[in-house]
């Protein structure tokens, strides 16, 4: 794991997945937890449920998550979630489907992010989303509500 130097901005931190299975997501989201304590608990919860949901994803339709990364801009408030894989294209936001136990994943992603999308690059792909505080944007993330 990777963080930011504080006095060099809004650099992001980032957590090595290449080669981890499934069972590393408690440790992608104690991470992200940890790094963005700051959060007001409801945003944080947010913020730990879509950066599950970008993993699982990876973990699910590709051979696994290269590696996650966090950029907070303070103000602004926004948190930028990103996940790169190997595999080129874009997720599918699937209706719901109470049949079926999964699939769910980037409908979640899709109503909760303020904006998600995908850069395909020559190693796969960085699928990413942005999560506002919802607080006016000259406030800071940790400003209180």
């Amino acid at each position: 794991m990777t963080g930011p130097d504080p006095e060099a901005g809004d650099l992001p931190w980032t957590l090595d997945l290449h080669g981890t299975g499934v069972s590393a997501l408690p440790r992608v989201r104690a991470w992200a937890g940890r790094s963005l304590g700051h959060l007001s608990p409801d945003h944080l919860a947010d913020v730990l449920m879509v950066i599950e949901e970008l993993a699982s994803n990876a973990y699910e339709h590709t051979p696994g998550p290269d590696c996650a990364r966090l950029t907070v801009l303070a103000s602004p408030c926004v948190v930028v979630i990103e996940v790169d894989d190997p595999v080129p294209g874009r997720p599918k936001v699937r209706p719901p489907d109470f049949e079926r136990a999964r699939g769910r994943g980037m409908l979640l992603v899709d109503r909760l992010a303020d904006d998600w999308g995908v850069h395909e690059h020559s190693a796969g792909k960085t699928v990413w989303a942005r999560l506002g505080c919802g607080v006016p944007a000259r406030e800071a993330c940790d400003s209180p509500r």
